[in-house]
């Protein structure tokens, strides 16, 4: 089939915007590369079940780095001027967007884990039961685009709404994560040790940051829909979010030395939540309100029956890594 003649044809506001986005992806690519070497050089004794999840994410980032590349190639240069060709969404873009929810819900997944984690017994299952059934909705979105193989399974008035509630959906998950977190650590403080106090006020402003990236991202992605429904401008946030997820998760785990306050090994002490007391804390511990001691690792994350040998010999008290 002969390529029909694309003189005069303005591609800025469709694959202009695609091409822009790969460019801005593959910067982020580029410190997730760096953060994901500075993550294995400087914590070697992270146990191996972390270290088989970073290497997952980043080899998704970069089979999402390829695809994108692969798409834009074939759209702008291989078949540069064939306006059918263009008119058609082909397999490496609908894909990379495959390869971005499953970054998105690894991730996700990982932080609801560890709301879970830190949170009292009652609470345990409250943020995972709410949290979940949104994070696992988000891939309907690439299942209905990949049924449609018109460039509407991207953007158009057939999947606006669902491409919306989509990227909302993820935006409502990572700023609910980020809320729990930072009430989570803010209940830690007692005001009487210093040092811990310190150390969760980081922790809440990483936490902070971390969890608005994504989510200003994914609420970009949705205005620029509602406003540019038949247009792809959407993408020019959109396809940097999975670089941005992977770069989230690698954030975190790199920055516990800065949480800790240097590379000091001391472990802190954050006492059970109780009713009563600043942030719900009872602040005097005595010993006969039988509260228990956690350690508050940001050394090492420490997973339910993932523990290091580290953290073993100490017995008498629970780590946890916020």
């Amino acid at each position: 089939m002969a390529a029909i003649g694309a003189e005069g044809i303005n591609l800025g506001r469709s694959w202009g915007s695609t091409l822009a986005a790969v460019y801005i992806s593959l910067v982020f690519y580029g410190i997730s590369i760096l953060q994901t070497f500075i993550y294995y050089v400087k914590y070697p004794n992270d146990n191996v079940y972390l270290k088989l999840l970073v290497l997952l994410v980043f080899l998704q980032d970069t089979v999402h780095a390829f695809l994108t590349c692969i798409g834009v190639w074939n759209y702008l240069i291989l078949h540069f001027g064939d306006l059918a060709y263009v008119e058609l969404t082909h397999p490496p873009l609908l894909l990379s967007i495959i390869v971005t929810y499953l970054v998105s819900f690894t991730v996700q997944s990982f932080f609801i884990y560890r709301i879970w984690f830190l949170s009292k017994d009652r609470f345990k299952w409250t943020f995972p039961v709410l949290l979940m059934p949104f994070v696992t909705a988000q891939p309907g979105y690439t299942a209905n685009a990949m049924v449609n193989t018109s460039v509407q399974a991207l953007s158009g008035p057939y999947l606006t709404k669902l491409a919306n509630a989509a990227n909302g959906s993820a935006a409502a998950v990572d700023i609910s994560i980020t809320i729990a977190l930072c009430t989570l650590l803010g209940m830690g403080r007692t005001g009487f040790n210093k040092n811990t106090d310190r150390m969760l006020l980081r922790l809440i402003v990483i936490s902070v940051n971390t969890g608005l990236c994504t989510a200003v991202l994914a609420f970009l992605s949705v205005i620029l829909l509602v406003i540019f429904p038949n247009d792809l401008i959407f993408t020019g946030v959109y396809f940097p979010l999975c670089t941005v997820y992977c770069n989230t998760l690698l954030a975190n785990l790199n920055v516990r030395s800065y949480a800790r306050g240097g590379d000091s090994h001391e472990v802190y002490h954050l006492e059970s939540v109780s009713s009563h007391g600043r942030y719900g804390l009872n602040r005097l511990s005595a010993p006969e309100n039988q509260l228990k001691s956690v350690d508050l690792r940001v050394q090492t994350l420490n997973i339910a029956g993932m523990q290091n040998s580290e953290e073993s010999k100490n017995p008498g008290h629970s780590p946890v890594d916020v």
